[in-house]
């Protein structure tokens, strides 16, 4: 690999760690609060939540655009990530809400009845079951914001590239072998990030048998 695109890669890596622990911090209170709600208003307020996505992504960002054009806030990276944790943020809050929803009732009236106070019953054992749950959501943005390119492009008008700009600049300037050769780094990268998410799922799952 190149050094500029190993540096784009890496300056890559540093926006999706940023984009993923602004959606999980703003996702996972989003998601319990959901979970804590009447059936009927979650559903409803998640819909309000997927809606956005029924709409391209490019239409969303140039909105974006267009928005901060409105306010006259200038474009780049403070820009890049608000688009990013804009247009991924409903992938973080439904997979953990979905998880959160189905969580045992009896295990945390238990975890009362033993005496646990309310930080405890969440640390003990609200957080640990709904584990599963964020590192689907980490999959679901971290990897997208990596490979993305068009959300880059529109919000730094072109001064910031991540490493979906590079693959794509390469497939249409005809490099196909090297570029076929970052998509092989994507798809590994991809591999480890699965492995991991099975492996924090069987963790999970062990100490929810443990519970």
């Amino acid at each position: 690999m190149h050094p500029e695109a190993m540096q784009t890669f890496l300056y890559s890596v540093v926006v999706a760690l940023i984009t993923t622990v602004i959606c999980i911090l703003i996702g996972y209170p989003a998601a319990y609060i959901l979970s804590k709600m009447e059936p009927r208003k979650a559903k409803l307020l998640v819909i309000l939540f997927i809606l956005p996505m029924w709409i391209n992504f490019l239409i969303r960002t140039l909105a974006t655009v267009a928005l901060f054009d409105f306010f006259k806030i200038p474009l780049g990276e403070g820009a890049l990530i608000f688009g990013m944790v804009y247009n991924f943020l409903p992938f973080m809050i439904y997979p953990i809400y979905n998880i959160l929803q189905k969580t045992d009732q009896n295990l945390i009236e238990a975890a009362q009845d033993l005496g646990a106070n309310p930080r405890q019953v969440f640390l003990k054992t609200i957080f640990p079951l709904s584990i599963p749950g964020i590192t689907s959501g980490v999959i679901m943005v971290f990897m997208p914001v990596i490979s993305t390119f068009a959300i880059a492009e529109l919000l730094t008008i072109n001064n910031i590239k991540l490493f979906g700009t590079t693959l794509q600049e390469n497939i249409y300037n005809g490099t196909w072998n090297y570029g076929a050769a970052l998509s092989l780094v994507m798809l590994f990268f991809i591999g480890i990030t699965v492995l991991l998410n099975g492996e924090g799922n069987s963790k999970a799952a062990e100490e929810g048998n443990l519970i």
